[in-house]
């Protein structure tokens, strides 16, 4: 997608909700208010930009992902949707966080947020969200 001479990519997600007793298939934005812009020159022109607010940087310059994230991203899309990956855990089951902060904790699965975060009981600490991809 074009935007303003900038080449945009900003991918989205379809989900099932129930209103008034029907199955009603909707989309929302994958990563609400961001999109990912291939800049080759000239990057201050997003500040003039209509709809840009921020711009994110690292340091003074626009911040880089790495050369793969958005192909292997849209390796997940069909028919125009990322398509996320489905539970791995039953909700009750006991797991293992393998990496990050909790790393090496045990908890009992609750399920997943709308943001796709994992949410995970953890004895005395409770309720986490983690990323997902950091259970075992």
């Amino acid at each position: 997608m074009q935007f303003q001479g900038f080449e945009t990519y900003a991918p989205r997600e379809q989900f099932v909700r129930r209103i008034r007793g029907h199955r009603v298939k909707l989309s929302r934005w994958l990563f609400p208010r961001y999109i990912f812009v291939w800049v080759t020159h000239q990057w201050h022109q997003l500040f003039n930009t209509i709809g840009v607010s921020r711009v994110l940087l690292n340091g003074e310059l626009p911040a880089r992902l790495p050369d793969h994230f958005v192909p292997t991203m849209r390796t997940q899309e069909r028919n125009g949707f990322i398509v996320l990956p489905k539970h791995r855990f039953k909700i009750g089951q006991e797991v293992h966080v393998a990496s990050g902060l909790f790393r090496g904790a045990k908890g009992l699965y609750q399920g997943m947020t709308q943001h796709q975060r994992e949410i995970v009981l953890i004895g005395s600490l409770g309720r986490v969200e983690l990323a997902s991809g950091l259970l075992q």
